[in-house]
């Protein structure tokens, strides 16, 4: 792993000595972000530094707020200075020497990579005249708006994430979901009542998983989305229930997803369901005015 990273230019890093003993290192990642006309691609931060989860590391017995903040200091000014005010921590759970250092360096944790061990029946997972089916390429325009209802509860109060849904934007989702149809162990269930769509649950065959958790028999959780009018029915939780029940048909033994901290009403669901935190996402955005502050 150390020789990827040495190879990687995009990767910087820094020690920390004290006399012949190491005393914690850093290294981040500066991302370019994907292709701005994707949908994937225009959730993503176009400039921003990643310090994964081994990326890092403040050994016994020292300071580690002390240690960390030298260590970040000798960095983020290159990256400031370069154009990269959005920096990322991501941290295994259980990290909490290091949580604090950053908490401490004005990072705050924003979003959690959660596991479900197991793909067993949901509990309470009944919803009254609901009707659950698998989408096919002919609901894509169900899908589109299912995902523009999800964009909506993400911009508002108080994720306030930045998830267009302007009309081009939906041009991209028609895409995304045309392409994940038509490849193989990415279901899309649809929730409907009196004929209307009012929930989504979708799954990907390849997931966004850090290194260090094994994809193996492990289905991500893509899209979870209630109409806000057919929440606190149950409709949650029998959209859950009839993935776990596809995910348990296909041998899968567990499932994963990332939920912002911010979420008011996912993130209690999720946990409330069975998912635990395995790793947490911390950013910090610089405040760019600082690149014409010092004048000429």
């Amino acid at each position: 792993m150390l020789a990827e990273w040495l190879d990687n230019e995009r990767t910087d890093g820094a020690v920390a000595v004290d006399g012949d003993v190491l005393a914690g290192f850093l290294m981040g990642e500066r991302m370019a972000g994907a292709a701005p006309d994707s949908y994937m691609g225009q959730l993503a931060h176009p400039r921003t530094v990643r310090v994964g989860p081994r990326d890092q590391a403040i050994a016994a017995g020292y300071d580690a707020r002390a240690v960390c903040r030298l260590l970040y200091r000798e960095l983020a000014g290159e990256w400031v200075a370069a154009g990269y005010y959005n920096h990322s921590v991501h941290l295994i759970e259980g990290e909490e020497r290091l949580q604090d250092a950053w908490f401490n360096l004005g990072f705050g944790r924003t979003v959690s990579m959660s596991m479900r061990e197991g793909t067993g029946p949901v509990a309470g997972a009944y919803a009254e005249d609901i009707d659950i089916r698998e989408a096919g390429s002919e609901d894509v325009e169900v899908l589109v708006g299912l995902a523009r209802t999800l964009g909506l509860h993400h911009i508002g109060s108080p994720i306030f994430m930045f998830w267009p849904v302007l009309p081009e934007n939906d041009a991209m989702a028609r895409t995304l979901f045309s392409s994940l149809l038509e490849g193989e162990g990415n279901p899309h269930f649809v929730a409907y009542r009196d004929g209307e769509p009012v929930g989504l649950t979708s799954f990907l065959n390849q997931g966004f998983f850090p290194p260090y958790v094994s994809p193996e028999k492990n289905v991500y959780l893509f899209m979870g989305v209630v109409e806000p009018e057919a929440q606190d029915g149950g409709v949650g939780r029998a959209l859950l229930d009839r993935g776990m029940a596809w995910a348990r048909g296909e041998g899968y033994e567990r499932c994963s997803l990332h939920v912002l901290s911010a979420n008011y009403s996912g993130e209690p669901f999720w946990f409330a369901n069975g998912f635990e935190p395995v790793e947490y996402t911390l950013e910090r955005q610089i405040d760019e005015r600082v690149a014409w502050a010092r004048g000429g």
